[in-house]
């Protein structure tokens, strides 16, 4: 039922149960045991860029909503459920995206420095008012929009939409398609939060703030059983976390320079399975302190393989081939470059460049470079091992529950679990590279401010309670880009086709010609059946991580083309466009490019450029509009932005460049460049 915030009975939640804090917990809490959802819905002032509420809505279990149109209205609300909430006893509330309503909320309400907390400037994960009211933010704990998680749950209230144009005030009429909007985004959100909770065995006080925190929670709980001396000794202090940072990327996107502005017929893709899961289980990684060793031992160690290596180098005239397409060394990882060429964020050759390493990087940089001179400038080493049983045994269990209930109907009970298995495998990666000592930041005076505070403090706080270590997470994207390298090598033929790569992301490589797993897979396989990287299906057919699969959408009729990394698009055989552009709406940016021959630079994507938003802090506006008083408080303007196609400046150069090279007289297959 919807009821007006002056005259909804909140009576009922005195009979609510009360969970009692932990008091192991030197934060515990008591909850009221409800779920409860706010939202606010706003108008843009286009002519001086400011935004204010016109409407807000609370929804108090799966059954009471209320609106209201005005902050005053809200805050009175609020002091009607704190009268009535138990002494020491905390209303949670769900935002999703609270850092959009907390911009807004810091225009009435003082927050203070210890009544927020926030892993980054404006992205508010927690908040606390007057005392009682605890806003927790649930695109943290979803880690999705909130149409996608509606969804996901198959909640009744799903969410509609709304024509953002149209300016609507606080004395606004509503109609009732208006009215379904605003209510279905709380009642959704309160729908699909329950079956969530129910789903994992949680209730207001056990679940985790963000995503990740169910994994966190899984592991640590399963790594009770290590010795915790073992882990604390592996810790890093400051010199080894400072490589750690410098040595620590992510999954291995880009394009391959020469098949890059151009439309190339019947592209094939394939994906691995399970990529980071597949490292973390096969791979051996970091099981020890690192130790300095002398820089002399660096070829010994290397070839004896028994110990992880984490260096800093120096690369004197490093080059790659004439026609190598997988640019693995990444600017932003090198230091100190002195007369360099880049493609798109890439090293393609640099007269002298300083890295930081794994060997496991090492090993690709190998592959894919030529120098003339190489200085190991620092070397440490840690013992080589699998990672523990008990994070395996975790692992496993995920990817087991995910493949027995795989192709699950919707509508079955088991499907949820099915969902929430694959949602904590896929989360594995992100918990393992949670930074040790990110920057710890406080709001003080309205202001997003970054803590003083000293790394070895950081790392010493830490390491007190680490159940992981950060090295694994440095180890994992590694190792997955080995296997990245790998798959490329086959589509490549060990590099004797360099034209037939044409992109990679992280997991999945795009390319021309034939290639044949096979004989990859079927070692893989043997791997991971040694390891218990493999489950077999409802069906019993056996699925095995880190195989190359291939993406039955991409094949013979298939246009494709890419401006670089995440910029691509795929035109099927019926013309049916698929594009992954950063920032571009996938659905809406297909129907507004139109033709594959439209991806050009310049183009610009108007209706699916997304939205970008303004800021307006430390306002006081009190206007007069139709007679009506307008105030007008600290609030965040979401205008639609567009999106222009183009090339890095770098990569423009490099090829336009092609076309100069004196290789225009010659049939070189794949160069289409050089023919213009």
């Amino acid at each position: 039922m919807i009821r007006q915030w002056d005259n909804a009975d909140l009576e009922f939640l005195r009979h609510v149960p009360v969970l009692k804090k932990n008091k192991r917990k030197k934060s515990g809490k008591n909850y009221l045991d409800i779920v409860t959802a706010f939202d606010i819905e706003s108008t843009r002032l286009k002519d001086i860029e400011q935004a204010f509420m016109y409407i807000w809505q609370m929804q108090i279990g799966p059954d009471l909503t209320i609106t209201g149109r005005t902050w005053d209205e809200y805050f009175s609300l609020l002091d009607r459920i704190g009268k009535i909430l138990p002494d020491d006893t905390w209303l949670v509330i769900y935002v999703h995206n609270l850092a959009y309503e907390f911009t807004f909320l810091k225009g009435w309400y003082a927050f203070t420095a210890d009544e927020v907390f926030c892993p980054d400037p404006r992205k508010v994960l927690k908040c606390e008012m007057y005392g009682k009211f605890e806003y927790r933010c649930s695109y943290f704990l979803t880690n999705m929009s909130l149409a996608r998680f509606l969804d996901k749950y198959g909640v009744e209230n799903q969410k509609t939409t709304l024509d953002y144009s149209v300016t609507r005030y606080p004395w606004s009429h509503l109609s009732p398609t208006e009215l379904e909007y605003c209510v279905n985004d709380v009642k959704g959100l309160v729908q699909a939060l329950m079956k969530m909770l129910e789903t994992d065995g949680d209730d207001i006080s056990t679940v985790p703030l963000t995503s990740t925190g169910y994994v966190r929670r899984d592991i640590r709980k399963a790594m009770q059983l290590y010795n915790h001396t073992q882990m604390f000794n592996m810790q890093p202090d400051v010199d080894v976390y400072c490589l750690l940072r410098e040595a620590f990327r992510g999954g291995d996107t880009l394009s391959n320079r020469w098949r890059t502005d151009e439309i190339i017929e019947d592209v094939k893709s394939v994906d691995i399975v399970s990529s980071y899961p597949a490292s973390m289980l096969m791979n051996r990684f970091p099981m020890s302190r690192f130790y300095r060793e002398n820089v002399e031992d660096f070829q010994q160690l290397l070839d004896g393989g028994s110990r992880a290596l984490l260096f800093r180098v120096t690369f004197v005239n490093i080059h790659t081939d004439m026609f190598e397409g997988h640019l693995y060394l990444s600017r932003d990882k090198c230091r100190d470059v002195y007369r360099p060429t880049y493609a798109n964020g890439r090293v393609v050759r640099a007269d002298l460049l300083d890295t930081t390493l794994t060997d496991v990087d090492f090993r690709i940089v190998s592959r894919r470079y030529k120098w003339d001179r190489m200085v190991i400038t620092e070397l440490w080493s840690a013992k080589y091992r699998m990672l523990p049983h008990m994070f395996r045994d975790t692992i496993k269990q995920y990817y087991r529950v995910k493949t027995e209930l795989k192709g699950i109907n919707p509508d079955d009970d088991q499907y949820f679990y099915y969902m929430n298995n694959k949602a904590k495998l896929n989360s594995l990666y992100g918990m393992s590279c949670e930074d040790p000592a990110r920057d710890l930041i406080e709001y003080v005076g309205h202001e997003f401010i970054q803590k003083e505070v000293r790394l070895e403090e950081q790392l010493k706080e830490h390491a007190r309670s680490a159940f992981t270590s950060y090295s694994w997470g440095v180890w994992t994207t590694a190792w997955s880009r080995m296997r990245l390298a790998d798959g490329i090598d086959v589509v490549t033929h060990n590099g004797e086709e360099p034209m037939n790569f044409i992109y990679s992301d992280t997991d999945s490589i795009k390319y021309v010609g034939d290639a044949d797993f096979t004989e990859y897979n079927e070692g893989v396989e043997k791997a991971a059946t040694l390891w218990g990287a493999a489950a077999a299906d409802r069906n019993g057919e056996m699925h095995f991580m880190g195989v190359y699969e291939p993406e039955p959408e991409y094949g013979e009729g298939d246009r494709f083309k890419t401006l670089g990394a995440k910029k691509y698009v795929m035109e099927d055989p019926a013309g049916f466009l698929h594009i992954t552009i950063a920032g571009v709406n996938k659905k809406r940016g297909a129907q507004e490019l139109g033709s594959i021959e439209n991806f050009e630079e310049g183009f610009i994507f108007r209706k699916a450029g997304g939205t970008e938003s303004l800021f307006n802090d430390d306002v006081h506006l009190d206007l007069k509009i139709d007679g009506h008083d307008l105030p007008i408080r600290d609030n965040v303007v979401i205008r639609d932005s567009t999106y222009t196609l183009g090339l890095a400046a770098e990569y423009r150069a490099i090829l336009n460049g092609i076309a100069t090279i004196k290789y225009s007289d010659e049939d070189i297959d794949g160069l289409f460049k050089v023919k213009r």
